[in-house]
């Protein structure tokens, strides 16, 4: 009984974030400003990636449903634009399991057709 709250429990308290990944094709891309709430000053220009999704996982291994990832949008700093655009294949890990900021964005190989 005191493993199975332990294991219960052990998520919960974990000192280790866990993050989403993603893999797709980027279908649309471009800037944004996200809405604020932190006072009268508006946040700074984001990038955003909105993906054809490929497959997504969390960070520790577990599986995640695709359609689960709704909206498909991902935001980060303006200067990802300069590297990535419509069309290439990545692989993004978000800052949370349910976030859409991007913590890391790479390249992938083209899977398909």
């Amino acid at each position: 009984m005191l493993q199975a709250i332990q294991r219960w429990l052990r998520p919960i308290f974990s000192s280790t974030t866990v993050h989403l990944v993603v893999e797709g094709r980027i279908v649309e891309a471009g800037t944004h400003q996200p809405r604020t709430r932190l006072g009268p000053e508006a946040a700074p220009t984001e990038a955003y990636f909105t993906l054809e999704l490929a497959s997504a996982k969390l960070s520790d291994g577990s599986p995640q449903r695709t359609d689960q990832v709704v909206p498909p949008e991902f935001s980060g700093p303006e200067s990802l634009l300069e590297q990535f655009s419509v069309g290439d294949c990545v692989r993004i890990t978000t800052t949370t399991r349910t976030g859409r900021q991007i913590q890391s964005i790479e390249a992938v190989p083209q899977t398909g057709a």
